[in-house]
């Protein structure tokens, strides 16, 4: 049994460090040319996340529920408090119910039936977070596989940028990228040249973005919190790895992800100046204000290289204007998503592209995608029932995190920024809800703030 436990363990880690990896094979797709989201594809991630749920089955269904919900009325009826159902877990599951009912509205029950699979694969995958693994496992090392995952996702993404092309990294799902390729994400810069810019593994650079995003503040996290975890690298060298992080982040060039950071940084950088308590316990304690010291310089001097070596690259995408492609998409794909109109059930879960494509049927075959936010994908896809549940979900998420930690710790606040900062992007794109590694990346973001924090790192410092 012990050696089971063991696979499992590794596994689990292994599944945050591999979240970025394209590798799949892809089973169908719907037409004779390919579309991403008219296609049907299994992940090695897939495989990965279907065994860690049978070892949760096993080792925890012995007499035990698996859901430990908390608006079940099964155990107190006919005395149920009406409170109970106002619990985040009853909203999403209410919206798991209304996306099944959406497909019913499809005009494409294949692509929305798996389009449904998926979304249940993954809020299993956060319940399975939620109550499980953050305790079955050290939260600490699971935090430390994300970080170790985005520092080779940088290493890669850094690599791509200079030579401007791939790697050849193909059994990693690494994209083909070439200047002559269409599709490939790239710009102008100030001097007229055309920039790649870095995918890392992922199959797009904000996808990229916004997994290195998430391992920059857990490396904040880490050497503020736990610097044993990162004993075996000197001063120096984390500061090397942490530059490295921030070059891959810069070199995707994700405007939105790249303001997060820099917004979050600065947030969490007031915090520990004006609150009292913070500034008493990070600022006065000179261990932790020299690793505070290097984390700025390190910042200061990796953002000053970057913008004054790839001044041309920075100048261009600090320029934005509604004439721009990525601003004139979102707004068209805004206004045709509305189209679809009041809907208690939407068009169908996973159904946007083809709904789009028989109302628009003129568009070029690169044009066919979801609407570049999610929220407006859920109310397209699933109707105002979907969309209601899901913002209830989110809200009461958020407020159940309020209440339970009262907001005492740093890292209360900069688990709830994370989150925050992944609502915000999913207003500007829509891989969070439609591509794999972006699912993984918007759920694992939810269940960082079902964990209690201090239970987990005191236990873990005293077992």
């Amino acid at each position: 049994m012990n050696i089971f436990r063991k696979i499992e363990e590794i596994l689990f880690y292994f599944l945050l460090f591999a979240i970025p990896f394209q590798a799949r094979k892809i089973l169908w797709q719907q037409n004779w040319y390919f579309n991403e989201w008219q296609a049907i594809s299994l992940y090695l991630t897939d495989l990965i996340l279907l065994v860690l749920f049978v070892f949760w089955v096993l080792f925890n269904f012995r007499g035990r529920q698996i859901f430990n919900f908390q608006f079940s009325i099964f155990n107190k009826f006919p005395n149920f408090p009406i409170s109970k159902f106002f619990q985040s877990d009853f909203f999403l599951t209410s919206f798991l119910i209304v996306a099944a009912i959406s497909i019913k509205n499809s005009s494409n029950a294949v692509i929305s039936l798996f389009q449904f699979v998926k979304l249940a694969e993954f809020i299993a995958f956060y319940f399975y977070l939620k109550h499980y693994a953050f305790f079955r496992f050290s939260f600490v090392k699971a935090l430390l596989a994300v970080f170790i995952g985005g520092a080779v996702q940088a290493v890669i993404a850094i690599g791509q940028f200079i030579k401007q092309s791939d790697l050849g990294l193909r059994w990693l799902g690494e994209s083909a990228l070439s200047s002559n390729l269409s599709g490939v994400a790239s710009f102008f810069n100030s001097a007229g040249e055309k920039i790649i810019r870095a995918y890392g593994a992922t199959p797009h650079p904000n996808i990229l973005a916004a997994y290195l995003f998430l391992a920059i503040f857990i490396f904040y996290f880490l050497r503020l919190y736990k610097p044993q975890a990162l004993r075996n690298l000197s001063g120096v060298g984390l500061m090397i790895f942490y530059s490295v992080l921030l070059l891959g982040l810069f070199f995707s060039f994700s405007r939105t992800i790249i303001f997060l950071w820099a917004a979050g940084f600065a947030a969490r950088a007031a915090l520990i100046w004006f609150k009292k308590d913070f500034r008493t316990e990070f600022w006065r304690d000179s261990a932790v204000r020299r690793r505070l010291i290097l984390i700025l310089i390190a910042t200061i001097i990796t953002m000053g290289i970057f913008a004054v070596v790839w001044w041309p690259e920075v100048s261009s995408r600090l320029k934005l204007s509604s004439s721009d492609e990525a601003v004139r998409l979102r707004i068209f794909y805004g206004k045709e998503a509305l189209k679809s109109g009041s809907n208690w059930f939407g068009v169908g879960i996973g159904n946007f592209v083809n709904w789009l494509s028989a109302l628009e049927p003129n568009l070029s075959r690169q044009l066919y995608q979801p609407v570049h936010n999610i929220y407006l994908l859920i109310y397209s896809e699933t109707g105002m029932l979907g969309l209601a549940s899901f913002v209830l979900f989110l809200i009461f998420l958020i407020k159940d995190f309020l209440n339970r930690t009262k907001m005492k710790e740093l890292y209360n606040y900069s688990f709830l920024l994370i989150f925050v900062s992944i609502l915000i992007i999913g207003f500007f794109d829509h891989f969070l809800f439609t591509i794999q590694q972006g699912r993984f990346i918007f759920w694992l973001g939810a269940a960082l703030l079902t964990s209690n924090f201090q239970e987990i790192l005191y236990y873990r410092k005293n077992a």
